[in-house]
């Protein structure tokens, strides 16, 4: 069986066997994935991607932790946040880089928002920019669960998975992270509704 055609749980059962060419082949389907999580919490293009390499290499070396039936992404996604929050703890120290809205190689590697009008695309650029800079005041595990919900698309059980806590610690940080996101752009939303107007 061709490994484009087959899933990710099989091929990280063949992985366990010793597949590296199902290896290589979920790292294809989910490097930009790995690094979009990444970016969206170490809020450094550098940053993201060592953290990418540094998940995509956990996931090699740990896959027989990996148990079928609960499904590759959600675990992968755990490493990745794990990772991510990792290196953030460890640069506390020496903080660097380049704040998350001026980093504009980084956000033109994630996938851009469908926007067929150039007007609307402007707009939902201007937005995004907007909502990157604003999760800089998210704690790391608040950026990390926004991240997988509204980035990333995860429901809550599959967050709850990735990051080893309970759905409702899950809800709470998402809860807490729009209520920081509603206040940090609340400016912004209210100067869109007035050019609306």
């Amino acid at each position: 069986m061709d490994n484009a055609s087959r899933s990710d749980d099989e091929l990280a059962i063949a992985l366990q066997t010793g597949d590296l060419k199902a290896y290589d082949e979920l790292v294809r389907r989910h490097q930009q994935r790995v690094y979009a999580v990444a970016y969206r919490i170490t809020t450094n293009r550098e940053d993201a991607r060592d953290v990418a390499q540094e998940s995509l290499m956990r996931a090699y070396r740990r896959i027989h932790q990996w148990r079928p039936g609960a499904g590759f992404v959600p675990w992968l996604m755990r490493l990745t946040a794990n990772a991510s929050i990792d290196h953030l703890r460890r640069e506390k120290r020496r903080p660097r880089g380049v704040p998350v809205g001026q980093d504009e190689d980084a956000r033109n590697q994630l996938p851009a928002p469908a926007v067929e009008n150039p007007a609307a695309r402007s707009q939902a650029a201007e937005i995004a920019s907007r909502v990157d800079e604003a999760m800089s005041v998210l704690s790391p595990s608040q950026r990390a669960v926004f991240a997988m919900r509204h980035y990333e698309g995860m429901k809550l059980n599959e967050i709850a998975v990735a990051m080893e806590c309970s759905v409702g610690s899950v809800k709470v940080h998402l809860f807490r992270a729009l209520r920081k996101l509603q206040t940090e752009l609340k400016e912004f939303w209210d100067d869109v509704q007035s050019t609306d107007s």
